[in-house]
């Protein structure tokens, strides 16, 4: 974790390093974009533990499709939806097909809601009853302040932002590509750490415990 005010100033100081950008009267502001866009790049592709809500139970209203929770603060874009499992399947709900009409499917799935942001997604059939379990990852406002939390890798961000800059100041294209290399290295590294995360080879609906003492 690092706050927004210490990425600018890591930012800029790897900057100072570089020729042929005055980084201290005009870089600042451009950093601070340049943060913000790399930051919503990587979160779009990655789910990162830090944003995300595992399976949170919620409550269906069984007339609409709808949960009975507000989640407009909560899951700001379709995209930020990981799953939706219904309490009666250990598998998560499929997505509808654009071509069918809602009132012909008859097995749990899910759709959007349109513009009812409140929801975000509808179960079907619509009078499905019981609690679903949401999985998503919440989305934060633009970051302004110094002490706003970013929850990406710091290396990534950094190297990400200064390619941005150097990039479009256009007067050290050898510094630029040096810096677009650092952060290709630093996203594949990442990419692997992703990744490669012990999985247990146990299926989650078997155990071998049968008791804890």
């Amino acid at each position: 974790m690092i706050t927004f005010g210490d990425l600018v100033t890591k930012v800029l100081q790897r900057l100072a390093l570089v020729e042929g950008l005055d980084a201290q009267i005009y870089a600042e502001p451009r950093i601070q974009l340049a943060i913000q866009h790399k930051f919503d790049l990587i979160f779009r592709e990655y789910w990162i533990p830090e944003y995300m809500t595992y399976q949170e139970p919620h409550t269906l209203d069984g007339v609409n499709g709808f949960i009975t929770t507000d989640m407009a603060e909560l899951i700001k874009d379709w995209r930020d939806l990981h799953s939706v499992f219904h309490e009666g399947s250990d598998k998560p709900m499929p997505i509808a097909p654009m071509s069918a009409r809602h009132t012909s499917i008859s097995y749990p799935s899910i759709c959007p809601a349109g513009r009812n942001s409140a929801k975000l997604f509808k179960v079907l059939p619509p009078t499905t009853t019981g609690t679903v379990f949401v999985t998503y990852r919440t989305k934060p406002d633009d970051f302004e302040e110094d002490s706003d939390e970013i929850y990406v890798d710091t290396q990534l961000l950094i190297l990400g932002t200064c390619w941005d800059v150097l990039e479009g100041d256009g007067t050290n294209p050898g510094d630029s590509d040096k810096f677009k290399m650092l952060f290709q290295d630093a996203l594949s590294q990442y990419n692997r750490n992703q990744f490669n995360i012990p999985l247990d080879t146990i299926s989650s609906t078997r155990s071998t415990v049968n008791r804890w003492t």
